[in-house]
């Protein structure tokens, strides 16, 4: 599962399209390589479940640091190359402490997600606060539904969580992976929190599903900041031509519906903020050229916290495509060195 589905064993098998999960066909028999990650993983969701919140809230500092120390170096330079485009380039130093940030972030979400079962509505609610909330709470008002574009951004399975008891109606869409049994682990909590999962599987349709989700009222959820599939429409994404998935502008299309851009973030040791940046009305552009407007506030949403972005893989054209015309392209027009030391050019939709 990826992003509103995450977490994802690495090296996971991805399928494309959408059905219900009771369409979902028999798993395969486990390989001995899932059996060991499954219980892997196991060992560590019931031991992050018993930690003492004390203990839990400072166990990211401490685990997130040795991470990024000891962790692969290839890695680490991808989560630098990634965060210099979104901080233009800042002084090494100022550069090398978001990075590491980056990692105890991340750290805090995968313990997030593991701890997810223990927490109550009011324990939520209580230690959570919220921004622009209303952007999202008056596009429901009328009971027509609508869209959110969120990021690889934060906590997001607490923000899930949140989002059930402002009663906004969240569907997520979730990649399938082996081994089944951890996937349906991960669905069943979501579940359990009240959050509806569509799951991405061979032969189903996730437009037409998140389009139901989104006529019934309900808020259709998706990510908008990486492109999985490399099929979505080329935009700029931090002054660089990307990839992102035409997802939220097909379905405004679809629905007639605006599309909010927001993120839960955390803050402090034990905090989290309900963020919505913005709203935005795409439903009258092209695929491409909505995806270019949410690629623009997807910019500002990922700005107000660098350092709980976690995309630690290639994103860009010119590292996931680099023969593609667009990324030739641009290489030739910044000849001054790698794109993630080039300033960016600011263009604004």
């Amino acid at each position: 599962m990826s992003g509103p589905g995450e977490p994802v064993p690495p090296g996971t098998d991805r399928a494309r399209s959408a059905a219900a999960i009771e369409d979902l066909p028999p798993a395969p028999p486990e390989t001995l390589r899932q059996k060991l990650s499954y219980w892997g993983y196991r060992a560590v969701w019931d031991t992050a479940a018993v930690l003492p919140r004390r203990l839990a809230d400072a166990t990211p500092e401490s685990l997130g640091s040795l991470w990024y120390f000891t962790g692969s170096a290839a890695q680490r330079d991808q989560v630098r190359a990634n965060l210099a485009r979104v901080l233009d380039h800042p002084p090494r130093d100022e550069l090398e402490e978001v990075v590491r940030a980056a990692y105890v972030s991340y750290a805090r979400y995968w313990l997030d997600a593991f701890r997810l079962h223990t927490f109550t509505p009011e324990g939520v609610m209580s230690r959570s606060s919220g921004t622009n909330l209303h952007l999202v709470d008056d596009m429901l008002a009328d009971g027509e539904g609508g869209i959110l574009a969120t990021a690889h951004l934060g906590s997001w399975d607490i923000g899930a969580y949140f989002t059930t008891q402002r009663d906004w109606g969240m569907a997520v869409v979730a990649e399938v992976v082996e081994p089944r049994r951890l996937f349906e682990r991960f669905v069943q909590l979501r579940r359990d929190a009240g959050i509806e999962v569509v799951p991405l599987v061979r032969g189903g349709d996730m437009v037409d599903r998140m389009v139901d989700v989104v006529e019934r009222g309900g808020l259709a959820t998706l990510l908008a900041d990486r492109d999985l599939g490399r099929r979505g429409p080329v935009v700029e994404f931090f002054g660089e031509p990307c990839r992102l998935p035409p997802g939220c502008a097909v379905l405004a299309r679809r629905t007639g519906r605006p599309v909010a851009v927001g993120a839960f973030v955390t803050e402090g040791d034990d905090g989290f903020r309900g963020l919505i940046h913005s709203r935005i009305d795409i439903a009258d552009l092209s695929v491409e050229e909505g995806t270019q407007a949410l690629a623009h506030e997807l910019e500002g949403l990922i700005r107000r916290a660098p350092e709980q972005w976690h995309v630690f893989v290639r994103n860009w054209l010119v590292e996931r495509e680099p023969d593609h015309p667009e990324a030739v392209a641009w290489r030739e027009a910044h000849p001054g060195g790698p794109p993630a030391v080039t300033r960016r050019r600011r263009r604004r939709s």
